[in-house]
């Protein structure tokens, strides 16, 4: 849950969010999520509002992977949105650099196809049209064994920093 000055933000997060559902039952957008919450947060905003969020967008990547809160979500129907799934362009190091080349892949392909295939949408940030074709090429699978490679780097239980577990 995320904590500013020792406070939880549970009842503001349910009250911002019955504003979204209300946008939703007028007709002025087709669906609402959120960004960041974890379990905890999830939890609490289901007791105390009406629509399930449709998405939850996360860090997610080979290097930050939060396997609990993608389970999670995964079995209560919320969809995960990986946002940054190269790690601002600091997706690197030996194993995943060889696994990318074992591939035929760059780096970024990897990450992406990595994230696809915990059943995510990706998001993409580029500039550059060349790039964005390039990370679009993802007509390749990670084998079950390198997959769990790559999940080994990054798998966490808990939000680091100012969240808690």
């Amino acid at each position: 849950m995320y904590k500013q000055d020792g406070k939880d933000y549970y009842g503001e997060n349910a009250e911002m969010y019955r504003a979204l559902e209300d946008a939703l039952k007028a007709g002025k957008v087709r669906a609402i999520g959120v960004s960041n919450f974890q379990i905890n947060d999830l939890e609490y905003l289901l007791a105390h509002t009406y629509i399930k969020p449709a998405v939850n967008q996360i860090l997610c990547n080979i290097t930050h992977y939060p396997k609990q809160l993608i389970d999670w979500c995964h079995a209560h129907g919320i969809d995960i949105m990986a946002f940054s799934p190269n790690a601002t362009g600091n997706l690197g190091g030996e194993t995943i650099e060889r696994m990318a080349a074992k591939y035929g892949v760059t780096v970024p392909q990897l990450g992406n196809r990595f994230d696809l295939q915990l059943g995510a949408i990706v998001l993409l940030k580029t500039t550059h049209k060349e790039y964005l074709i390039e990370n679009l090429a993802l007509d390749f699978e990670i084998s079950d064994d390198d997959k769990a490679v790559l999940q080994s780097i990054g798998q966490y239980t808990g939000w680091k920093g100012s969240f808690s577990d």
